[in-house]
């Protein structure tokens, strides 16, 4: 099949179109990639002239449709991609392409996401919170897609990182993601603990005497992340609007859920809503609904290393066998391909499909070891 897969390439920091194009590649499908972000005037100038802006994004458009005309591809992926109009989406369609979106990053752009849907064959969402929303505005062609790993690249290095860990360059527990102050107050819960932090913006907690011991760096390029995890005894993942309400994260399961998982570490995770619908408590990570529990799921993890590689094995075998890119590339593909099916009996009875939670715990952070979806 000719695919033609529409995202934000950047050459320095392989990200999910990076992924999806090996995939589609690897399921033998001939790939051509257009980068959305192409646009030609510099941002500082499209800002302040609408004029400019406009005609820079109709130039993408009609950039879009040459390539679309001049290769015939039986496909076009997009990837988020709003700058792609609905009338460029129609125009393709009406050229004979199936025209798909797999829509991932929840909730940026998400009321641009609902006007444009219509105009696609399938509009694929990273959040199952997500879906429902569109179908409760009438959009019967939203589905859910969760992200996914790429084996190739998330993988265990276990002899490496065992002695990196040994010399000290690697902590026993580990966090790699941007500054958000749900994240810094979680984090100071694990105070005295052999934590390190790396991401952007971490400099802004620098004053804060919990936290100032545990930051290590800034923004990591995906090889260091990788070794952190794949070296780390605990690999810890604190979801942007971690207990806030469902729309703040859209309850999904963010794209660290797959990755670390991947690179075999043992990981620590707060409740989202389609963690625990794709994966089980205990058995593929360990979950936490409060500071205190986090803390307790961290010190009983650092106890008993038996236990943690075990669940490390399970959760890897569990998202190699159904959370690959391979997957998705394949749903994607796929015109009879609906919501994300989880197979019979893989799952907990009361959580596999259940329907997102909108409720919000009185005080989040403190709120004990109360088990919701989130």
């Amino acid at each position: 099949m000719r695919v033609l897969l529409s995202g934000a390439f950047n050459p320095r920091f392989e990200a999910l179109p990076e992924y999806l194009a090996t995939a589609l590649r690897r399921l033998g499908h001939e790939v051509t990639l257009f980068d959305h972000r192409g646009l030609l005037l510099p941002g500082r100038l499209r800002s302040r002239v609408a004029a400019l802006e406009r005609l820079d994004r109709s130039r993408l458009n009609t950039r879009l449709l040459k390539t679309v005309r001049r290769l015939r591809p039986d496909l076009l992926i997009v990837n988020q991609g709003t700058i792609l109009t609905r009338h460029t989406i129609e125009q393709a369609r009406a050229l004979g392409v199936r025209c798909v979106n797999w829509f991932s990053d929840f909730p940026a752009e998400f009321e641009t996401g609902l006007e444009v849907a219509p105009a696609y064959d399938a509009f694929f969402l990273g959040s199952s919170f997500a879906v429902a929303r569109h179908r409760v505005a009438g959009l019967r062609h939203s589905f859910w897609l969760p992200f996914g790993c790429d084996p190739e690249t998330h993988r265990p290095e276990m002899d490496g990182g065992a002695r990196a860990r040994r010399r000290g360059d690697i902590p026993e527990i580990v966090f790699v993601g941007s500054h958000y102050p749900e994240r810094q107050i979680l984090l100071r819960f694990l105070r005295g603990l052999p934590v390190g932090v790396w991401g952007p913006g971490w400099e802004r907690a620098a004053d804060d005497p919990h936290l100032r011991p545990m930051i290590r760096g800034g923004a990591l390029r995906p090889e260091a992340w990788r070794r952190l995890y794949a070296g780390c005894s605990v690999a810890l993942n604190i979801h942007y609007g971690a207990f806030g309400p469902p729309d703040a994260s859209g309850d999904l399961a963010n794209t660290r859920v797959f990755e670390i998982l991947g690179c075999g570490a043992y990981q620590i995770v707060d409740r989202q809503g389609d963690v625990l619908r794709l994966f089980r408590d205990g058995e593929h990570l360990a979950l936490y609904s409060s500071g205190e529990e986090l803390r307790a799921r961290v010190e009983e993890a650092l106890l008993d290393e038996g236990h943690r590689r075990e669940v490390a094995r399970r959760g890897r075998d569990e998202a190699l066998s159904r959370h690959t890119y391979v997957h998705r590339a394949g749903a994607l593909a796929d015109p009879t391909a609906g919501d994300f099916a989880l197979e019979s009996g893989a799952r907990e009875a009361g959580h596999a499909g259940a329907p997102p939670s909108t409720a919000v715990p009185r005080d989040p952070v403190r709120a004990g070891t109360a088990r919701g979806p989130r």
